[in-house]
Parts: structure tokens; sequence; C-alpha cells
């Protein structure tokens, strides 16, 4: 059987009303993408891919405002994240390009306020931050699994860290 072709800048896709619900071509600069939309004609989602390789696919809500997107870049890492109504980002997942996993949790203004993650070695590491977006806690573990807490002050400089200084001989030192 021979394939047929078809060829065209864009294709609209309608429902037995005449909306289109459903988009497939390239844009401007000559980037694929795939475009649905609602009976409403709001965009629901997209994907599309960019110049560098990178791809990624955006999920609209009944309002038509991205509240969800997930992107695959051309260095190999990945991210996901969730928008809350007013179009700032309150939550990401993301994998690094060599594969260490982190998840931020962002307040209302879009600014990050915790973050877990891994190192390369796998070690986890939980840091929070205040709302000026300044390192202020870290709790985690070694990469030989001894476990980490430290609060910093307001410069940034660790006011408090568990466990305390060692000395040479390997003891805990209970000096400040």
């Amino acid at each position: 059987m021979r394939k047929r072709v078809i060829r065209a800048g864009e294709i609209e896709i309608e429902d037995s009303e005449g909306r289109v619900r459903a988009r497939f071509g390239v844009t401007n600069d000559d980037l694929p993408f795939l475009s649905f939309y609602g009976a409403d004609d709001k965009l629901r989602a997209r994907f599309g891919v960019q110049p560098d390789g990178s791809a990624g696919l955006a999920i609209a809500d009944d309002a038509g405002k991205v509240r969800a997107t997930f992107g695959l870049f051309s260095d190999g890492s990945a991210s996901m994240a969730m928008v809350d109504r007013n179009g700032k980002v309150r939550a990401k997942f993301g994998l690094g390009s060599e594969g260490s996993p982190t998840i931020s949790l962002q307040d209302e203004d879009g600014k990050v306020r915790a973050r877990l993650g891994l190192a390369a070695e796998g070690s986890p590491i939980l840091r929070l931050l205040n709302s000026e977006g300044e390192l202020r806690a870290i709790m985690g573990l070694t990469a030989d699994g001894t476990p980490v807490l430290q609060f910093l002050d307001k410069d940034g400089e660790p006011s408090w860290t568990a466990p305390g200084p060692v000395s040479a001989d390997g003891a805990e030192d209970p000096s400040p």
C-alpha cells in the first residue's frame, strides 16, 4: 500500500459545530507545535519543540491560563511545574542534566521557600529559605550517612550546627 502525504504549514481539526479543537503546525520561526482547545475556544494544552531541541508541554485551566508545564531540555535536564491561578509557580520537580532530582516549593510571590534534593552521590538535603529567598536552615545526610543540621544567621553564616565541631580525636568538641 502506498502512503499518502499531506503537506501544509498548519492543519486545523474542527468539531461538528465548526470550532477549532486541535491545531498542528509550525510557528513563524518554523518550530513544530500541537495545540488542543476546549469547546469555549480557549487553549487547553500545547506541545512544542524549541530551536535547541528542547520539548515542552503546557496544560491550561478552563480560563486558558497555563497551570502545569513539563519540559525536557537539550542538556538532558527535565522539569515539571505547577502554577497557581495567579500565574506563579508554586511547586516544581526537576532533574538536573546529571540526573540529580530536586523538589521546590514557592510562596504566593513565587519565591522558593523550601528545596529538597539529592546530591550527585545520592545524599539527601533539605534547604529552608526565608521570605527574602535567603538560606536559613539546612538538614541532610553527608555522603557517609552522617546526619547534619545547620541554622544560618541573617548574614548567611552558620549560627548553630549539629553535630557540633569535632576535635582531632573524633569526639564532639563542647566549646562554642
